[in-house]
């Protein structure tokens, strides 16, 4: 089988390579993910995919660039990959995800990863998530394996002490165990989309191998050669949490940016805010009354820093949904510059909003409350998934409050009585969201510094609920909008 490997020079793809095996190696450097081209070109003739991307990247690599590469570059292999008939593909990841949790629990397959700001941690981990939606999608396997700290076994006096650490030749060989899972033909998702922590054999680990080791789950077949004595784990691993910022209440916003605001949201909302706040303006185009606003375009992070200057709050209304270059350039990397502008100066609340990413999975259900984003491979849902992480991430981090609304659709208030449809599942009012920004730019704190809520003014289908925006922020819908859609009934007996 002929397997396309994604990788820039490294110990770890040079061994993977060397790594006894029948399998045929073709390479394509990561940089070129980005390359239309070079990636329909790199999957012809393919059986499998290993990307080692994320984790192989220069050191000379810019942040922003590797977290292009790592979303959309991931997004354009994985598309190219489906689109060539591939059924296998293997995403490299790092156990440095769980760093910020204590040092005194055991962390395996079924704990939450919690990445920092650190690229070397944050964009591996949004490509796990590009993956796993590709998983829900699409008939491919994906397994995700989650490397610890690689060390070269016959010199590992050279290396960094870690209770994650790794012989090299045993991450190649879990890398080829990797490529032999196919579970593409499942009916389930779930068995299509797999994580597994690759560690080596410690008398004290940290990192437990359950799922690779257990008979009685989807057991990956790997198992270290290379032991590790306890003496050599006694290397303290700073918990991230000790840096954070502590999640103290903001205070009421007086000055906010409002970025996009021309585009589809913002000017519905700004007559509603414009008396109780001084608002900045900010766009790539006028606004439609001609007030003026200042040129900022949201992927531009030096353009982002310098109008949230003396700002107490940010409104991120940018938005691209169809163009998938446009996409993750404003939804994903545009979010990133907003949450890490406000931490820079010290900015205390963001408001952020994006498409609801959970219809596609759970409208059949009714009751549905606070579930996991779905948004499979939507280029639009998948970008602001993606950027929900990283306002999360940073909102964790350094504290910053920050509220996210999701809708489905947003509109004019009815005007009068419709009566021969029904009406629409999970859109708001104009005036219901201008309120709920209001609440949200007011309140001091939510739980965990971030919150996503789902929103909208209908509520007769049962489908949805508003429980979690009436707890946290106090919000009621203006009035009852489905009032306006009832169906005539003739009381007049026949």
């Amino acid at each position: 089988m002929k397997v396309l490997l994604i990788a820039a020079d490294c110990l770890l793809s040079d061994a993977v390579r060397q790594e006894p095996s029948e399998l045929e190696w073709s390479t394509l450097e990561p940089e070129l993910l980005t390359d239309d081209d070079a990636v329909t070109r790199a999957v012809q003739g393919v059986g499998a995919i290993l990307h080692l991307g994320a984790i192989s990247h220069e050191q000379s690599i810019d942040a922003g660039r590797r977290l292009d590469l790592d979303t959309r570059g991931t997004y354009m292999l994985l598309k190219a990959a489906v689109d060539a008939g591939i059924r296998r593909f293997v995403y490299a990841s790092t156990l440095d995800v769980f760093q910020s949790y204590p040092e005194d629990v055991y962390i395996t397959e079924q704990w939450r990863p919690r990445p920092t700001d650190d690229p070397s941690q944050m964009t591996p981990y949004l490509g796990e998530m590009v993956c796993r939606e590709f998983a829900r999608d699409r008939a491919i396997g994906i397994t995700c394996v989650r490397l610890g700290t690689l060390v070269d076994a016959p010199d590992q006096s050279r290396n960094v002490a870690a209770p994650d650490r790794i012989d090299i030749a045993d991450a190649a060989r879990a890398c080829h165990a990797a490529l032999t899972r196919d579970e593409s033909a499942a009916l389930n998702w779930v068995r299509r989309w797999s994580v597994y922590h690759i560690v080596g054999d410690h008398e004290n680990p940290r990192f437990l191998r359950d799922r690779v080791e257990a008979f009685w789950q989807d057991r990956l077949g790997f198992e270290p050669a290379t032991a590790f004595k306890t003496a050599n784990d006694t290397a303290s691993v700073v918990a991230r949490d000790a840096e954070t910022h502590d999640a103290t209440p903001a205070p009421r916003p007086r000055k906010v940016l409002v970025l996009g605001a021309s585009g589809n949201i913002a000017p519905h909302i700004i007559p509603d805010l414009a008396g109780s706040y001084d608002l900045r303006y900010a766009d790539i185009t006028p606004m439609p009354d001609g007030t003026a606003v200042t040129h900022v375009d949201v992927t531009d992070y030096e353009a982002v820093l310098e109008a949230a200057r003396g700002m107490d709050a940010i409104m991120n209304y940018t938005v691209i949904r169809e163009d998938r270059d446009g996409a993750f350039f404003v939804n994903t990397i545009g979010a990133w510059n907003v949450m890490r502008a406000a931490a820079e100066l010290g900015i205390r609340k963001v408001l952020h909003t994006g498409p609801q990413c959970v219809r596609m999975a759970y409208d059949h259900d009714f009751d549905i409350k606070d579930v996991p984003q779905a948004p499979g491979t939507w280029k639009y849902g998948l970008s602001k998934m993606l950027s929900y992480e990283i306002c999360r991430i940073y909102a964790r981090v350094y504290g910053i409050q920050t509220i996210c609304f999701v809708f489905c659709h947003l509109g004019p208030r009815p005007e009068r009585r419709k009566t021969t449809h029904d009406f629409p599942t999970m859109s708001i009012i104009y005036e219901d969201l201008a309120r709920a920004c209001r609440l949200a730019l007011d309140i001091e704190s939510v739980p965990d510094a971030y919150q996503e809520f789902v929103m909208f003014s209908y509520e007769g289908h049962g489908k949805y609920t508003l429980d979690k925006a009436r707890r946290i922020l106090g919000f009621e819908p203006l009035e009852k909008w489905e009032s306006y859609y009832k169906r005539p009934v003739n009381s007049s007996p026949s």
